[in-house]
């Protein structure tokens, strides 16, 4: 769009979006490139598989990534000097449903350096551009780190929860492990948190009615909130994916509790709306008891 009076163009949202991506890759030393062919696709799945640790097989098939971009989805290569360090996928549904991204990996070395951010900034941009306003994918409710990247990081919102998502899943992160996964949404017309700390409080509020808490590392018993309370909160673990290398059995608590504890509430009419630097879910009813 020009403005004709100042003979300079007006960054539309889209626009926006894609000069944020642009900005976020620089930052984070990474050149993103769509991938349509079967050698391009060939380096997504290699990247994903090494992030999931599977050995033998590919996380992905190549071939079916080369169907899912023919198709007119998004598969993509995060590149560092040429080198592939993360790799993304998702597709589209109905008209009028959001793109979901089905999957999003780093490799190890590549973590911790605002790539993940990148990646996403850029899978927003190109939403926009084609049209799509909204986007969903699902993550594990136990993994704090991501829990705190997905809603306070972007601004996602988490929608629902969903017991054994997967099924059994044998990569070296889920094996063992019961998949259950939070359904996020991100509306993509809304301009994401900036770069850097978060300036939401580190921890819940001091009135909110403890479903679950972490004691000692274990999960406490599920306190469900009485009719008159508004605010409530579930803790994480800090580190369940440590805990599931040295205790696993101490994971599958947690699974439990967490299980109960978020599943009633979405199901009660209650929303999450922040987790904490104290992995905590903060979650919120509307109305009056």
């Amino acid at each position: 769009m020009i403005d004709a009076h100042a003979g300079s163009a007006i960054a539309t949202p889209t626009t926006a979006a894609r000069a944020l991506a642009d900005e976020a890759c620089a930052a984070a030393g990474i050149t993103m490139v769509d991938a349509a062919d079967p050698v391009a696709t060939q380096r997504v799945a290699a990247v994903l598989s090494a992030v999931w640790s599977r050995q033998g097989a590919q996380i992905m098939d190549p071939a079916m990534l080369v169907a899912i971009a023919h198709a007119g989805n998004l598969v993509c290569v995060a590149l560092e000097d040429d080198v592939p360090v993360g790799a993304a996928a998702g597709f589209c549904g109905p008209p009028g449903s959001p793109f979901h991204s089905h999957i999003v990996g780093l490799l190890e070395t590549a973590t911790g350096r605002g790539l993940g951010r990148a990646i996403k900034l850029y899978q927003r941009a190109w939403c926009l551009e084609h049209g799509i306003r909204a986007m969903s994918w699902t993550y594990d409710p136990l993994v704090a780190r991501n829990a705190y990247f997905n809603l306070r990081r972007l601004g996602a919102r988490a929608t629902s929860y969903h017991p054994d998502f997967y099924g059994v899943m044998t990569d070296v992160i889920n094996a063992g492990q019961r998949s259950d996964r939070m359904v996020v949404r991100w509306d993509l017309d809304v301009e994401p948190p900036p770069a850097g700390p978060s300036s939401q409080p580190d921890e819940a509020p001091e009135d909110a009615h403890v479903v679950l808490a972490d004691v000692d590392g274990e999960p406490s018993a599920v306190v469900l909130p009485g009719a008159t309370a508004r605010t409530a909160v579930v803790a994480v673990p800090r580190d369940v994916e440590a805990m599931r290398r040295v205790e696993p059995q101490q994971a599958l608590r947690w699974r439990d509790a967490t299980r109960d504890a978020l599943s009633t509430l979405l199901a009660d009419g209650w929303t999450v709306v922040d987790f904490t630097r104290t992995c905590q879910y903060v979650l919120h009813r509307e109305g009056t008891p």
